[in-house]
């Protein structure tokens, strides 16, 4: 990795005191949503099951993203637990059976499934679990707080006394657009410029962060990064700064919040 020799200053974690939540049903738990048919308002009602929220945005980006011509602005996100189709078009409950989709549907075989609901003739729903999140839309200002076994809260910053929000933006993707793991993104602080990693190494094979104002000096990090352990804090004199460790060298991950 060949690091960019720039004006820097440190990125350091600052220890908020607060205990950290679970927040399993979020993270690494199952995560449920609903869609129903727009063309048929009492029929085709239905529960999706996810293995965990990650695989929901997945699974959105493969439906939103797809070049199958009924599949092509056919599914709208109307929230993360909220969707549509139209059974004029294509029937969702299909899409483990459809042989056009199978492309698809394959990467998601054990990671979800579906769930009927009542329709026309019946008027029973189920309650799925309301699960408050926020969504990973490129171009979006939120801090990073760490979510790992720490028994404090704590959150990356520039700042001895409050919170940093940094905009993540999906190179490969439009603003607005859900991010997953592969994504490749930049983390720009506000009037400071983007994160980058430095030379100074604090645990072997890793890099300091810190933030440089040039265009020049962006770096690309893995969205998935930010849950995989890559961002490592360490202890620097009074300080604890956070380190780049591609492939992951901690056990903190980072959720984003508002």
């Amino acid at each position: 990795m060949s690091l960019p020799q720039l004006p820097i200053a440190l990125l350091s974690l600052t220890m908020l005191e607060t205990t950290v939540k679970s927040s399993s049903c979020i993270i690494c738990g199952e995560f449920y949503a609903y869609i129903h048919d727009i063309s048929k308002e009492g029929y085709w009602r239905m529960v999706i099951v996810f293995a965990s929220r990650a695989v929901a945005d997945e699974w959105w980006r493969a439906m939103s993203t797809s070049t199958v011509n009924f599949l092509k602005n056919n599914i709208q996100r109307i929230t993360p637990q909220y969707y549509t189709h139209d059974t004029a078009r294509w029937n969702f409950y299909q899409f483990f059976s459809d042989r056009l989709v199978k492309h698809i549907s394959d990467k998601f075989r054990g990671k979800m499934f579906i769930v009927l609901e009542h329709d026309q003739n019946g008027r029973g729903i189920t309650i799925i679990p309301l699960q408050s999140i926020v969504d990973h839309a490129s171009g979006d200002w939120l801090t990073l707080n760490n979510i790992g076994t720490m028994t404090t809260a704590g959150c990356i910053t520039i700042s001895e006394t409050q919170r940093t929000s940094f905009r993540i933006i999906s190179a490969s993707m439009n603003e607005g657009a859900i991010m997953v793991g592969p994504d490749e993104i930049t983390l720009t602080v506000r009037d400071h410029g983007f994160v980058v990693p430095r030379a100074a190494e604090r645990l072997p094979g890793s890099s300091t962060l810190g933030v440089t104002s040039s265009v020049a000096g962006a770096f690309e990090f893995k969205f998935e990064d930010l849950d995989k352990g890559c961002f490592v804090p360490r202890k620097d004199g009074n300080r604890v700064v956070v380190c780049y460790a591609p492939g992951g060298g901690g056990s903190v991950g980072w959720e984003l919040a508002l």
